[in-house]
């Protein structure tokens, strides 16, 4: 067997194992949701799905779970905003210093840890009143995520060919129509697969939420945390199961559609 055999077999047998150890935290906390015990073990005996019941019946979880949907729509919809005139300033700045010290500066949440950010908006927060409140947990989910949605548009905005905006401006069409008929057409790839990222990250947002959040605004990763301090049983798994499926499904639309390379920086 030749050496270079022997290496892709041994480069096969990494990622495999790479992959069943970021995926075996999720296969656990999935099987634990259908047990029949309302303790863990390993293998799960029984199939059930009394603990599913029991979060909807909680009343615990609804709440939160429509908080965080609302939160991420709003969350999403403010990042879109702030990203596409972001993104198409950047684009008129020659490749440089400055453009990259931009670029870096809108990205800079994403080398930030959310632990960090979180106790900077506690303080911040906390003398402007803001915290537990509805409008700060928008100012501060819309800050973590819009890198993701800028990333994907400006791989759109740079993949603008510049012809085809000369040839709406001689056209004569003006800066609003080209803007309406052309620019944005050509950023819906973009614009889609930043908001999904953006959406479900928005949704799983736990670190930062906890931090500007006391009781009033709780949002569903923050219920579930608290919910496993007075109770120790599958439904908190229940509803992270249902997470994570909503996660993997919306992962597997945005892989089938292509539209992944946006948030890559491909054809940047």
């Amino acid at each position: 067997m030749s050496l270079d055999r022997l290496w892709n077999i041994g480069a096969r047998l990494a990622a495999i194992v790479v992959y069943l150890f970021l995926l075996m935290p999720l296969v656990i906390v999935v099987l634990f949701s259908f047990s029949e015990r309302s303790f863990f073990s390993f293998p799960p005996t029984g199939f059930s799905l009394r603990w599913y019941e029991a979060a909807w019946r909680s009343g615990l979880f609804l709440e939160p779970a429509l908080r965080s949907l609302v939160l991420a729509v709003l969350a999403t919809a403010l990042a879109a905003l702030l990203a596409v005139p972001a993104a198409m300033a950047l684009r008129k700045l020659s490749a440089g210093r400055l453009r990259a010290a931009l670029e870096f500066a809108f990205l800079s949440p994403l080398v930030v840890p959310a632990l960090i950010i979180g106790i900077a908006l506690l303080y911040a927060y906390n003398r402007v009143g803001l915290l537990d409140t509805f409008a700060g947990l928008v100012v501060a989910h819309t800050l973590i995520v819009f890198p993701f949605m800028f990333r994907a548009v400006l791989t759109s905005v740079l993949g603008l060919r510049q012809s085809l905006l000369e040839a709406s401006e001689v056209l004569g069409a003006s800066p609003a129509t080209t803007l309406r008929r052309v620019v944005l057409p050509a950023l819906v790839p973009g614009i889609v697969a930043g908001a999904i990222f953006a959406f479900i990250i928005s949704l799983d947002q736990f670190t930062v939420s906890l931090f500007v959040t006391q009781s009033d605004q709780v949002v569903l990763p923050v219920a579930i945390y608290k919910y496993l301090f007075d109770v120790n049983d599958p439904v908190a798994a229940a509803v992270s199961t249902v997470l994570v499926v909503f996660g993997l499904a919306a992962a597997f639309v945005i892989d089938r559609l292509g539209w992944l390379r946006h948030l890559s920086g491909a054809g940047a």
